[in-house]
C-alpha cells in the first residue's frame, strides 16, 4: 500500500511538471484488458463479472504499455470497488484511434461531482477508500497520449468512463 502511494505521488509529480515520459510501442488493448480481468479473477472475482467487447477494426496502437495498463487497471478496479454486477469494457476502433468504454452497474457518479472527479485528491464523501489520485493520474496519462476522457451515467445505470486514444506513432526510431 505504501509502495503504491509513493508510485502515485511520483506519477502526480511527473504529470504536474509535464515530465511524464511515455515509451510507446505497439499495444494490444484487448490483451491488456484481458490481463487486468485475469488478475482480478485470480484474486477471487467471479469470471462472469467481466465482459470484453471489440467493435470494428482497431488500428495499430502506439501507446505506452505500462501506462495503458495503469489506466485500464485503475478504471476496472474502481468499477469493481464502486459498482455492482458486471464490469463491461468495450473497445471501438475508428480508423485513427480507439475509444475504450468501462461501464459498471453500480450507483454511478453523481452529476454534482462529475466535473471534479478527475481533480487531484478528489474523493466523493459518499465513498470510502482510495487516495483521490487514481483518476487524476488516469487523466494525466490519457492527456499525455493526446487523448480525452469523460465520465457519464451508463445506459443501465452505473458509471461509464469513456476515453479515446489516437493510434499514435513511435517516440523513437523503430
Amino acid at each position: 500500500r505504501v509502495t503504491r502511494l509513493l508510485a502515485e505521488l511520483l506519477d502526480v509529480s511527473r504529470i504536474d511538471t509535464g515530465r511524464l515520459a511515455l515509451h510507446k510501442q505497439v499495444v494490444d488493448l484487448a490483451g491488456i484488458v484481458e490481463r487486468v480481468f485475469a488478475g482480478h479473477i485470480a484474486g477471487g472475482e467471479q469470471p462472469d463479472r467481466f465482459v470484453l467487447q471489440i467493435l470494428g477494426a482497431v488500428p495499430e496502437m502506439w501507446l505506452d504499455p505500462d501506462k495503458t495498463d495503469q489506466v485500464l487497471a485503475n478504471l476496472v478496479e474502481n468499477a469493481l470497488r464502486h459498482g455492482a454486477g458486471a464490469v463491461s469494457v468495450t473497445i471501438a476502433g475508428d480508423g485513427d484511434g480507439a475509444t475504450v468504454t468501462v461501464d459498471d452497474q453500480g450507483d454511478g457518479v453523481a452529476d454534482a461531482v462529475a466535473g471534479q472527479i478527475f481533480t487531484k485528491f478528489f474523493r466523493d464523501r459518499a465513498r470510502t477508500g482510495g487516495t483521490g489520485l487514481g483518476l487524476y493520474i488516469v487523466k494525466g496519462i490519457i492527456d499525455a497520449h493526446g487523448g480525452t476522457i469523460a465520465v457519464e451515467r451508463a445506459p443501465g445505470g452505473g458509471a461509464r468512463f469513456r476515453f479515446r486514444l489516437p493510434a499514435g506513432e513511435p517516440t523513437y526510431p523503430v
